[in-house]
């Protein structure tokens, strides 16, 4: 009987220490909630190698896709890395590393239900990993375009259709004027380039997008960022022509482009507008880094 008793008292007390034990990492949970500290989000498993000879840049997969639980990136330069991983455009990376010289391929398997935020601190946390990779954030002014709405009026209509379907991927057909042809009723962009009499041509299709997918550098050309200021909230079908000369073209003889350029493009096709400043942006300085990762 005495046993008995003293084995009671004994899974009693184990049982106490672990509900001791589970309420401590409660508390220790709760007071990282409060001090702010940073959950750590991590790939299931994730593969880091130099990209070969046979490798092609290719990026797909990961949250708000069709294949949210695989993410993967060939061929991709460590400029590339940290833009996915910081939320940043190249621009916004400060390095005095050449972070373009070497490239690599990325595998990684992603839980289920991750956010495209919690996406981007993997990311970061893989950096931090197999590259080393060990950053401040800072903030500093630089020329960018600030998108406003035209003198002349805004000549955009909002999209009489709103679609919860997915944004359209892959590749798209061309009409007949050189426009790309989307799928009805389905939310998306594309754009198609031609070169014509030195000049590259652009003919852009959209449907049911916010004003703000014109903040994309177009061409990716060095340009200063576009940055949207016009408050327009709404949803909106529209198409765009516009041309560019092309870099290194023979200035002589030169022929008239034969569409506006993107500037006038946009005031007299769209009724918006794009006005020279100088803003502050967000940036990530980097201290250090490994130009080639560790092993796996």
């Amino acid at each position: 009987m005495r046993l008995l008793v003293d084995l009671v008292r004994d899974n009693l007390d184990e049982m106490r220490l672990k509900c001791f034990g589970t309420v401590l990492i409660a508390v220790a949970g709760l007071a990282a909630a409060q001090d702010g500290t940073e959950p750590q989000f991590l790939f299931e498993v994730a593969s880091v190698k130099v990209s070969g000879p046979q490798s092609r840049s290719d990026v797909g997969g990961g949250p708000g896709t069709s294949d949210p639980g695989q993410f993967h990136y060939n061929s991709a330069t460590l400029f590339d890395l940290i833009d996915i991983a910081y939320h940043v455009k190249s621009f916004q990376v400060i390095s005095k590393l050449p972070l373009e010289r070497g490239k690599f391929d990325i595998t990684a398997k992603v839980p289920a239900g991750t956010t495209r935020d919690q996406f981007g601190v993997m990311m970061q946390n893989l950096l931090a990993e197999r590259f080393h990779l060990e950053v401040h954030k800072d903030s500093r002014e630089f020329p960018a375009w600030e998108m406003i709405i035209a003198k002349s009026g805004l000549k955009l209509k909002e999209s009489a259709i709103a679609s919860e379907t997915d944004q359209i991927s892959g590749p798209t057909k061309v009409g007949d004027h050189g426009f790309p042809v989307l799928p009805a009723n389905r939310p998306g962009d594309a754009i198609k380039f031609t070169v014509v009499d030195g000049f590259i041509v652009g003919r852009l299709t959209a449907q049911q997008q916010p004003v703000s997918s014109l903040t994309r550098n177009f061409l990716g050309s060095p340009d200063p960022p576009i940055m949207d200021r016009t408050g327009l909230t709404g949803k909106y079908d529209f198409k765009l022509e516009f041309s560019r000369e092309l870099t290194g073209a023979p200035s002589t003889n030169a022929k008239v482009p034969p569409v506006p350029d993107l500037f006038t493009a946009v005031q007299q096709q769209l009724g918006l507008q794009f006005v020279p400043k100088k803003l502050p942006f967000d940036v990530v300085v980097v201290e250090s880094v490994d130009l080639v990762p560790t092993e796996n």
